[in-house]
């Protein structure tokens, strides 16, 4: 390392901390050179080398799409890849559009202030989320010090949305997904529907109702997954990238012993796709004259029964593969008999060193 003079103005010479060499002009006052050549020694020794914000000056747009997402693809599953990638590109990038090293939580506050005015809370937070994620592995794979996002707060939420199916509902759904109902129509609006649509639907919906499967989950089901004989269902395909085991209760095993088995593929439904679903399931739930019903509120009714049957909330959050229990505490309302039972468990727990000592004493 030193300094040299080159054509009327300073310079300092020197190595990084992955031994890279380096040449840079600082002006034309040698003590300033000679100030600034320290400094780097500094920052060298303290591991942190301004050369990880200078010399890679990498805008967040390419860090975002060359990067995180080449990261993201090997981690998440292919549905929240999709969604991820939706996020940084319609919304996140064209927000940060400078170099990555720049961006102050001043510019995350902005951001979050400028999406509350367009979208709800819930995707404000999600999108906050996957973006103080980007900047986490921007800070673990050393290219930035700090995370701008630390130390703000997510929006407050509204109680989530729970819409559950009752059993005169149910019965009607059902009824509405036989082939025969699916494909009667006056006004010739279901042609369009495959007939293999129509022969898997009731099928599919009875096993979102028994299983909690999101739609994704029961697409991508193989005949591999199946366990007839231990009656489980092993998913490694799963909204959160992790295995799941779910457990078949004798609906749900009666269900999928009916299924035609396809040579062809390995696949439990092939030849049709999540789309196809839903545009069958609307227009069964339309027949069934069922308003303001997703598919997705199968697995809702799923867990609603559960809670409703004094199932606790933790079993409830492992049948679902839900990550955090404060997702599974939306169907919390649904169980007052067994919070009852809970405080009343308190009581009896409470009253027994009393009666332990009137049985000494006595």
């Amino acid at each position: 390392m030193g300094v040299f003079k080159r054509n009327g103005n300073y310079w300092i010479d020197y190595y990084d901390g992955d031994g890279r060499r380096h040449r840079r002009k600082i002006g034309t006052q040698k003590t300033l050179a000679r100030i600034a050549l320290k400094d780097v020694k500094v920052k060298i020794a303290k591991g942190e080398y301004l050369g990880i914000y200078e010399e890679k000056k990498v805008p967040f747009k390419d860090f975002a799409l060359k990067t995180y997402l080449p990261f993201a693809k090997t981690s998440l599953s292919p549905s929240t890849l999709s969604r991820c990638k939706g996020i940084i590109e319609t919304h996140i990038i064209s927000h940060f559009d400078g170099f990555l090293f720049k961006i102050t939580r001043k510019d995350v506050e902005v951001y979050k202030q400028k999406r509350s005015e367009e979208v709800e809370p819930a995707t404000v937070n999600r999108e906050f989320s996957r973006l103080r994620h980007m900047f986490k592995c921007a800070v673990d794979w050393g290219y930035i010090k700090n995370n701008p996002c630390k130390g703000i707060k997510e929006l407050k939420e509204p109680p989530g949305r729970v819409r559950y199916l009752s059993h005169e509902e149910i019965d009607r759904l059902l009824v509405a997904c036989d082939p025969e109902s699916l494909l009667e129509n006056p006004n010739n609006k279901n042609r369009n529907l495959s007939k293999l649509i129509t022969a898997y639907l009731k099928p599919i919906v009875q096993i979102a109702i028994h299983s909690g499967m999101r739609r994704g989950e029961i697409m991508g089901l193989r005949w591999k997954d199946i366990d007839f004989k231990e009656k489980r269902i092993i998913l490694t395909k799963t909204k959160n990238n992790e295995r799941r085991t779910i457990f078949m209760n004798d609906t749900l095993l009666k269900v999928l012993k009916s299924l035609p088995v396809q040579l062809h593929t390995e696949l439990t439904f092939p030849d049709i796709n999540g789309n196809m679903v839903t545009v069958a399931f609307e227009r069964a739930c339309k027949r069934a004259e069922i308003d303001d019903f997703r598919f997705h509120d199968l697995r809702h009714t799923f867990a609603s029964y559960l809670v409703m049957a004094g199932v606790n909330l933790r079993t409830v959050q492992t049948l679902l593969g839900h990550k955090d229990l404060r997702m599974t505490m939306k169907y919390s309302h649904l169980s007052p008999e067994y919070l009852q039972e809970a405080v009343c468990t308190l009581e009896r727990s409470l009253s027994l060193p009393e009666m332990e000592s009137n049985l000494m004493t006595g």
